[in-house]
């Protein structure tokens, strides 16, 4: 038997335990019932850095979608802009006033 027919046979014996000695092992709703943490009382504050330079083709898109996110608690997004002569930053804050952010 070769090495390859060896590796093949141990991987395949593996993943017949798994599908059948482990009962559906991917299905993890069906042996997690715990019940969920209750949410804290204050969420910590979360800091989006987002570094760029030369991305006006993008930026707005990726300012609006951070700023899109359904967190609970205090979130800011801090645009680094590196040097960029394209208007980056012009862009960045378009979107985020536009949103009502700025």
């Amino acid at each position: 038997m070769t090495a390859a027919a060896v590796i093949g046979a141990v991987a395949l014996a593996a993943w017949v335990y798994l599908l059948l000695g482990r009962g559906f092992f991917w299905r993890t709703a069906e042996r997690d019932m715990r019940r969920l943490p209750a949410p804290p009382a204050r969420w910590p504050a979360v800091t989006a850095v987002v570094p760029a330079r030369n991305e006006a083709d993008v930026i707005a898109r990726s300012i609006a979608s951070l700023l899109a996110q359904d967190y609970p608690g205090v979130f800011r997004v801090v645009l680094v802009d590196d040097a960029s002569e394209d208007g980056t930053a012009e862009r960045a804050l378009e979107a985020a006033r536009g949103l009502g952010a700025a």
